[in-house]
Formats: C-alpha cells, sequence, structure tokens
C-alpha cells in the first residue's frame, strides 16, 4: 500500500458513509416507488464518468446495452408502481428524488475511484478497507440516533451477520469485476439484480400487480446485458 491508497480510500469512505446517510433521508423524504427508479440512470451517468476520470470508451453496442439497461430498470421500477412519468414529474418538487439524484451522481464519480483503489491494492483490499472506515464513520452516529443499539444488535444478530457476509462476497465480486472489465459495464449488470428480484417475487410472493411492465422492463435489461457481452 502506497500513500496514493491512503489519501484516496479515507474520502472515498467519508463519502460511502454520507451516501448512506443521504440514501436513508431521501426514502424518508420520499416514497420508495418515486425514489428507486431514479436508480435506473446511474449505468448513463457512469459512461460519462468512466471516460473522463479512466479514460475507458466502451463500443457502440456497449454503449446501447447499458442504455436499454438503464430504460429497462426504470420502466420495470416506475411502471410496476402506477405512472412511468411519475418519478420525473416528481423531480422538481420532491426533496427525496432531488436527495438521490445528488447520491447517483456521486456514485458515478466513486465507482471509477473504486477501479483506482482496486488497481492500487486488491478486490479484497480495497473493499475491506473502505466498507471499514465508513463503518467506523457512522458508528457515532448510529450511537446517537439508535437509543438501545446494543440490544437491538443482539436481538437481531443472526440476519445481521448473514446480511453482512452476503454483502461483503457480493462487494468483492463487484470489484473484482471492476478490475476486469469497463466500470460502465459492471454498474450495469449489477442492475440486472431487478428483473431477478421481480421473477422471484412473482414465483414466491405471487406479485402479479402490473407485471407486464415488469416483464417489458425485464426484456429490455435483458436485451441490455446480452449486447454488452457480446
Amino acid at each position: 500500500m502506497t500513500l496514493g491508497f491512503f489519501l484516496l480510500v479515507v474520502p472515498q469512505s467519508l463519502v460511502i458513509a454520507l451516501t448512506s446517510i443521504l440514501i436513508a433521508k431521501a426514502y424518508k423524504e420520499s416514497d420508495a416507488s418515486i425514489v428507486t427508479p431514479m436508480f435506473a440512470i446511474s449505468p448513463i451517468l457512469v459512461l460519462g464518468t468512466s471516460f473522463l476520470i479512466l479514460g475507458e470508451t466502451p463500443s457502440i453496442l456497449g454503449v446501447i446495452g447499458v442504455t436499454l439497461v438503464a430504460l429497462g430498470a426504470y420502466v420495470l421500477k416506475s411502471g410496476a408502481e402506477g405512472d412511468l412519468l411519475e418519478p420525473l414529474r416528481r423531480l422538481w418538487e420532491e426533496k427525496g428524488v432531488q436527495i438521490i439524484l445528488l447520491v447517483i451522481l456521486i456514485y458515478s464519480v466513486t465507482a471509477n475511484l473504486d477501479k483506482i483503489g482496486v488497481n492500487m491494492s486488491s478486490p479484497i483490499l480495497w473493499p475491506l478497507t473502505v466498507y471499514t472506515l465508513s463503518s467506523l464513520f457512522m458508528f457515532p452516529i448510529m450511537v446517537r440516533n439508535s437509543g438501545d443499539w446494543r440490544n437491538k444488535i443482539t436481538a437481531d444478530w443472526k440476519p445481521l451477520v448473514f446480511l453482512g457476509a452476503s454483502g461483503g462476497v457480493a462487494v468483492i465480486l463487484q470489484m473484482t469485476a471492476i478490475k476486469l472489465t469497463l466500470v460502465s459495464y459492471v454498474i450495469s449488470i449489477k442492475r440486472l439484480s431487478i428483473p431477478l428480484t421481480v421473477l422471484l417475487s412473482y414465483l414466491y410472493l405471487d406479485e402479479t400487480d402490473k407485471f407486464w411492465y415488469r416483464i417489458a422492463g425485464a426484456i429490455l435489461m435483458a436485451a441490455g446485458a446480452l449486447l454488452i457481452y457480446f
């Protein structure tokens, strides 16, 4: 590890802690059905920032694929909740939407810094350091705002351990992918978790409301993923 690594990892950890707080605030200020679809635009923003920061230039098919994934994610999330254009109409009205747009803009930069950090260290060391530091930064905030946090952690330690372990594995896999290919491709493929969630909710939770919107969004995302692959 070099001085450059530490000069990058500390600000990155602070930003991760800040965006976590902002996301919670966004969902507190506005309905999830309005806030969540806005995450769909993140792959398109990353196309621009990865070119500016890393000099990454995807193929034409890759650009189309990323755009289809973003469009499909938006259709799937906003259409399933009601009006396709509602999140956009709320853009200047809902404080939560404005906050989440700031978060997405920040993420479009930090995703590229992750690649720089991984190349400086490894797909394991970088996220381990970033998320350990961000947790330490957030700990005083949790203590101040969570009341009886010790008993809450003790009571729910099993799901917390599971979520922490599975989330850690997911982040390591993401960092490994970022090291191997373009950042914009990785961020787009991450969005495929949305149609997988829709499929599982249909099969196991019998969630059939607005199902054709969800199918249309899933098809667009799958088509985009195939274009990225080829």
